[in-house]
């Protein structure tokens, strides 16, 4: 068994993940450690990766279980002490493993930690979060925070309120790069393959804390992100996260909680379809297909909820 596990998932980022494996290539330097990848996809990101690097173990996952399934495959493959999960959209600075491995060697209390992140132009990126309140899920699926995204109720979300300039024991850290003891990682059962992508890290967290191990944000170590690279398409992002949000509250805070979260979602959806006729007016055949793809999207959230 290995002392470290770096667990990179891939779907359909051949050039974002052959840049991800080289930055960890660097950031595991002196440490007894792994660089796996995780391939959910089809656009040759396994071929490239074996042929640019072949000390780099590629699984290959046909059918395409999703992120936290795919960390979870990988885990069971290569046995470590330590398990780092990471997005194909990351580039690590090269002593951000080394640091975050010192943390957790320091703060036992601990069974996760994460980095800093900045966007690709050095902008500080959201690195953590409390958990989501209904009141909080409520605003963002209605629209109130798109309205005012500065109100106090986001800043506390995305702990805006406070400076985290220091290592730092928070709800919840970004899903993007996470260092877990293995040990932890196994007693509350890994990731949650229920959630395919999206609050499989909220959920994690959740139940990290629920058994007495601490979730901290350690800003020593540092990490560039393209948030969102893989997911950017509409019909994704529509079904898969509201789905995964309503599937978060029904688990850690009930029935009617979802209940009330899932009609939400569902009159947002019928709200975004009228809205979508305004906005791509039917005037020409890109309009057209347009207005279609994401209508069709709408409608398979609507059944998708119906059917949850």
């Amino acid at each position: 068994m290995i002392d470290l596990a770096v667990i990179i998932v891939s779907y359909n980022t051949r050039e974002l993940t052959l840049q991800a494996v080289a930055s960890a290539r660097k950031a595991i330097a002196g440490l007894d450690a792994r660089v796996v990848v995780a391939d959910n996809g089809s656009d040759g990101t396994a071929e490239a990766v074996r042929e640019a690097d072949p000390d780099v173990t590629v699984l290959v996952n046909a059918d395409n279980p999703g992120y936290g399934a795919a960390v979870n495959r990988a885990a069971a493959a290569q046995r470590s002490a330590y398990v780092c999960a990471m997005n194909a959209d990351v580039v690590l600075e090269p002593e951000s493993l080394v640091t975050l491995r010192r943390f957790l060697d320091a703060h036992r209390e601990c069974g996760l930690v994460g980095p800093a992140f900045a966007y690709p132009d050095g902008a500080p990126q959201p690195s953590a979060k409390r958990f989501p309140t209904l009141g909080v899920a409520l605003g963002e699926v209605l629209g109130i925070h798109a309205a005012a995204p500065r109100n106090r109720w986001v800043r506390r979300l995305y702990y805006a309120d406070r400076a985290l300039t220091r290592d730092t024991r928070v709800d919840t850290i970004s899903g993007a790069v996470m260092l877990a003891r293995a040990e932890a990682f196994d007693e509350v059962g890994r990731f949650d393959e229920g959630f395919r992508m999206y609050f499989e890290e909220t959920d994690l967290c959740r139940r990290l804390h629920d058994r007495g191990h601490g979730v901290a944000i350690c800003p020593a170590a540092r990490a560039i992100h393209q948030h969102g690279a893989s997911t950017r398409q509409t019909s994704v992002r529509q079904v898969e996260y509201y789905l995964s949000y309503v599937r978060y509250f029904r688990k850690h805070h009930g029935r009617a909680a979802a209940a009330i979260l899932r009609a939400a979602v569902a009159a947002g959806a019928l709200a975004r379809m009228a809205a979508l006729v305004v906005k791509y007016p039917p005037l020409d055949s890109h309009r057209v297909a347009s207005l279609k793809q994401k209508e069709a999207a709408c409608a398979r959230l609507l059944r998708a909820l119906g059917s949850s």
